[in-house]
């Protein structure tokens, strides 16, 4: 009797093993999913951004369906990761909202659960630059990527030291006006030691816009105009003055 309870303990155990072993065992790994990923905008920099991943099968046919999670971290300590999860497709591409808050070295996994219950998951190095080639910093000195005309005026030539008034006229490819940007200008001796002067600039009528200044001292001076636009792009564009004692 004693040996029968104990095979009918075995079994049972046995049993509890082999179904605790399928409640446990993971789900299908395939191994014939392609993932691939392209980011917008390029070249990556610090910034808002979005993520392209593509899922298809062998034979290059979409995968729709799936949920993604991706989950970005910077290849250092220190840094709040990034974390998205879309489930949203089309023929095969998802979109996923990403922010690269940090410029250096990122390091993004994608994880994929895919409409059969099977998982895939990829890992993908990023490098990204601390400033943004559009930022209004990487502009300055000349560059207009905007096709927007500025065109500098001092009151007086040479600009005398003192309170001052300086003209910003602004057009566009075909020489239309301008009359709905912000500018902002700073004015700034060409060494080291003095503090630099600002204005903000009022339009007045034909896309032209005065700003108020304070030339502080006489000397070289490089005057730097900071224009956005109503669509939100920036340009930039750097003046050389000359100022006189009155």
């Amino acid at each position: 009797m004693t040996s029968v309870r104990l095979s009918l303990s075995l079994l049972l155990l046995a049993l509890v093993l082999v179904a605790c072993g399928q409640q446990s065992a993971p789900p299908p790994t395939p191994t014939n999913i392609d993932m691939s990923v392209q980011v917008e905008p390029e070249p990556l920099a610090v910034g808002e951004a979005a993520l392209l991943v593509t899922l298809r099968n062998a034979d290059g046919s979409p995968i729709d369906g799936a949920t993604l999670q991706v989950h970005g971290d910077m290849d250092h300590e220190g840094m709040v990761p990034v974390d998205r999860e879309v489930s949203d497709s089309t023929n095969g591409e998802y979109r996923v909202p990403f922010e690269w808050t940090m410029g250096g070295g990122w390091i993004v996994t994608i994880s994929a659960r895919l409409p059969d219950g099977g998982e895939i998951s990829q890992t993908f190095d990023f490098f990204v630059e601390a400033i943004s080639s559009e930022s209004i910093i990487n502009q300055r000195g000349g560059s207009n990527t905007a096709n927007v005309n500025i065109a500098y005026q001092a009151d007086h030539d040479p600009a005398v030291a003192g309170d001052a008034t300086i003209t910003i006229v602004l057009t566009d490819a075909d020489g239309n006006p301008i009359t709905d940007a912000i500018i902002e200008v700073v004015g700034d001796m060409d060494h080291a030691g003095m503090m630099p002067v600002s204005g903000t600039g009022e339009h007045i009528e034909n896309g032209q816009y005065v700003v108020p200044l304070r030339w502080t001292m006489a000397g070289a001076w490089q005057v730097t105009i900071d224009v956005t636009l109503a669509d939100g792009r920036q340009i930039s564009q750097t003046f050389d003055q000359q100022v006189v004692m009155p």
